[in-house]
């Protein structure tokens, strides 16, 4: 057993879902920016929920707020067959396709208040998150059948203005990490044909690690804004054991223990635009930078003396593009929509493994915003994401190849309730 890949992270609460910014990333922080595609994300200070995009931005809203926000991650990323096999002549692998992506829930929340001239606030967030589960029998159970991932993110930030232009933020970031994965392990290959039922392996693991996030706005005049937003990477000390259900045939080559791995999920950078054109009307922008690169692959060390796994993933760094608009129609409502590109962080079908099926994603949103009172308001958002067609003949011991391609599609259902006091 070689093909493990603690593709961290996961979701908040013990509820997952599979990521929907590049690689396994989650972008779903705000139901105000659902509905633009996060376009301007840095530079748009509608709500409290600025701070995961730009500290500095909750130092120009006013007074107390607190905002909570769910987000409904419905995918599909549905893998069809096309010879996959052992490297042996003629020894193809049993098995169909599979649609291992399963539905999900996002929380947010956010929370900020002055404090003088300064603005203190806190965020729990899932940054990242990946859960698939495949079939027991699809042609990939020897790569993956479960990949469940949960993570908490807290964040507190500390933001002031320095001048009526200029506003800078700094945030601390405290990431924890908990998972559990599956595959089955192939024991009519590993036995020669002597075991011909598969076994099973799991892994579980956990991990605490720490970053920071800065952020500046810049406002030269009442009608533009200009967020810039750099967020470290964070490393992790993963460690947990691995555990076989196998044959006593090869419970001397597979043993259970510990495991242990280091791993770095990215740094992201983010610059942003907001100009208002009319009362009415208001467009943003923003592009993203992450840098994927800081993760690359991952290496499963066994302390039980196994050979190490590596993942070969061989991620790149990505950039995100988008635009967006707001109309505010009367003071009690408001409409968003938006457009985004969000490129994949795989670079090709020889390191696209079913745990990260990942590809490039065309976003298209719409959103709306109704202020209940002077307290009170709400936000809601829909994204449909069009995934490329992306093909997979991936491998991670140069014996078991998984090949065919995914068919992807994502629907995005997000809300929020934003509480001024």
């Amino acid at each position: 057993m070689r093909n493990f890949s603690i593709v961290l992270l996961g979701v908040l609460c013990g509820v997952s879902s599979t990521g929907y910014a590049s690689g396994f990333a989650l972008i779903e922080q705000s139901a105000s920016g659902q509905g633009l595609s996060y376009a301007g994300a840095a530079a748009s200070t509608e709500d409290a929920s600025v701070m995961w995009f730009n500290p500095a931005g909750i130092a120009v809203l006013p007074g107390s707020q607190a905002v909570l926000a769910a987000h409904r991650i419905d995918p599909s990323a549905k893998f069809s067959n096309n010879g996959s096999y052992l490297a042996v002549p003629g020894n193809s692998i049993s098995g169909q396709g599979d649609d291992g992506a399963t539905v999900g829930v996002v929380p947010n929340l956010y929370w900020k208040r002055a404090y003088g001239p300064y603005h203190v606030g806190f965020g729990l967030n899932v940054p990242f998150g990946q859960h698939i589960s495949y079939k027991e029998d699809w042609v990939g159970r020897y790569h993956a059948t479960e990949t469940n991932l949960k993570t908490y993110q807290f964040n507190p930030t500390l933001s002031r203005k320095l001048s009526k232009t200029l506003a800078l933020g700094l945030g601390l970031n405290a990431q924890s990490v908990n998972l559990e994965m599956q595959q089955k392990v192939n024991q009519a290959a590993l036995t020669s044909g002597a075991v011909t039922a598969d076994g099973n392996a799991t892994i579980k693991a956990d991990s605490w690690g720490y970053g920071y996030n800065l952020g500046m706005l810049f406002t030269p005049n009442a009608d533009f804004k200009m967020g810039i937003a750099y967020r470290s990477n964070i490393k992790h000390s993963a460690s947990g054991t691995v555990k076989y259900d196998v044959h006593a045939a090869l419970s001397g080559a597979l043993k259970d223990g510990d495991i242990s791995s280091d791993v770095v999920m990215p740094a992201s950078a983010i610059i942003s635009l907001s100009q208002k054109l009319s009362q009415q009307l208001t467009l943003l922008g923003g592009v993203t930078w992450t840098k994927w690169s800081d993760y690359k692959e991952l290496v499963i060390q066994y302390d039980s003396g196994q050979a190490d796994a590596n993942t070969r993933q061989d991620f790149m760094d990505v950039w995100r593009y988008s635009l967006g608009a707001i109309y505010q129609l009367n003071p009690s409502w408001k409409f968003r929509t938006g457009v985004a590109l969000d490129r994949t962080p795989v670079q090709n079908a020889t390191n696209r493994s079913p745990r990260t099926p990942d590809s490039d994603r065309n976003w298209l949103s719409v959103g709306v915003g109704y202020q209940i009172n002077t307290y009170m308001n709400v936000d809601v958002g829909y994204s449909h994401l069009f995934a490329e067609k992306s093909p997979v003949n991936y491998t991670t011991d140069d014996k078991q190849y998984l090949v065919g391609d995914y068919d992807a599609s994502v629907d995005i259902f997000s809300a929020q309730l934003v509480w001024k006091y």
